[in-house]
């Protein structure tokens, strides 16, 4: 296990506990203190933890397995069942929350929020969502925005206006589509990807990154600039996370697409330019 890897704690039927990895590491001295067993040697500490109360049929579901699927002692779940639930919720720690508030429709399952109830939302998230946004339309894109955030607002602006409402992509299948749709911003020409932005500033940089190949994966031959946009003071934690081997065997051969950083401040310096200047030519 890693540093910031999801965990869940299950016994009897459900899955009580959440949380994540926070140091993990290898001492038989410490086995033998807590357990009486120095062969318990690797031990890792829990980050984030939170009650939780989710019968095991409902997370089988979310990670796409069998009805009767039973955890037993500890399990890795695979990359795909990581991206089945992310199908449903736009990233593990929504899932999370979800989890720990009792919700069982938070994600694509749950009601669309009405636009009378969204507050606006000053997180740096929003704030980077919005500028990518305006940045797109400046230069004559079709934009699209995450279909769970769409009523979100920044300074009283509805993240969604003027952004087209559906992706309608020729060719793509339905698989393909749902990996994107929670996509933080997309800019399109006509029915072609140009771009794709995943803002990392409360999320896992792992679910992001996923998303982005999971969907190359599934489209294997589209040319798309991708970018994880996260702030300055995470950009080598981004670059550490683009160069596991897990997600270097989809990148590698696939030199048509590009996944690349980029950070807050250049987002906000590039659309401070945009607004005295106008479009440029090349935009990141």
């Amino acid at each position: 296990m890693q540093t910031d890897d999801p965990i869940l704690f299950y016994n009897d039927g459900e899955f009580f506990a959440a949380g994540r990895v926070g140091t993990a590491f290898e001492d038989p001295v410490v086995g033998e203190a807590l357990w009486g067993n120095s062969g318990s040697r690797f031990i890792y500490t829990v980050t984030d933890y939170q009650e939780i109360s989710v019968a095991r049929e409902r997370i089988a579901q979310l990670l796409g397995y069998e009805a009767n699927w039973v955890p037993y002692r500890f399990l890795r779940v695979s990359p795909d069942a990581v991206s089945s639930l992310l199908r449903e919720y736009n990233s593990i720690e929504e899932a999370f929350q979800a989890f720990h508030n009792g919700d069982d429709t938070a994600g694509t399952g749950g009601e669309e929020e009405d636009d009378d109830e969204v507050d606006d939302d000053p997180r740096e998230h929003t704030e980077i969502q919005w500028l990518l946004i305006q940045l797109g339309l400046r230069h004559g894109y079709d934009v699209y925005v995450a279909t769970n955030d769409k009523n979100r607002t920044y300074n009283g602006a509805r993240l969604g206006d003027d952004c087209i409402d559906n992706l309608n992509l020729p060719g793509f299948s339905a698989a393909a589509t749902r990996i994107i749709e929670y996509v933080d911003v997309i800019w399109l020409q006509d029915d072609f990807i140009v771009k794709l932005f995943e803002v990392e500033s409360t999320t896992s940089i792992y679910s992001g990154i996923l998303r982005m190949t999971d969907f190359m994966v599934k489209v294997p031959n589209i040319a798309v600039d991708m970018h994880i946009v996260a702030p300055p003071d995470d950009e080598d934690k981004v670059r550490e996370e683009i160069n596991r081997p897990t997600f270097q065997h989809v990148l590698t051969p696939n030199d048509h697409c590009t996944l690349q950083y980029l950070s807050f401040d250049d987002v906000r310096n590039t659309h401070e330019t945009v607004e005295q200047a106008g479009p440029l030519q090349d935009v990141f």
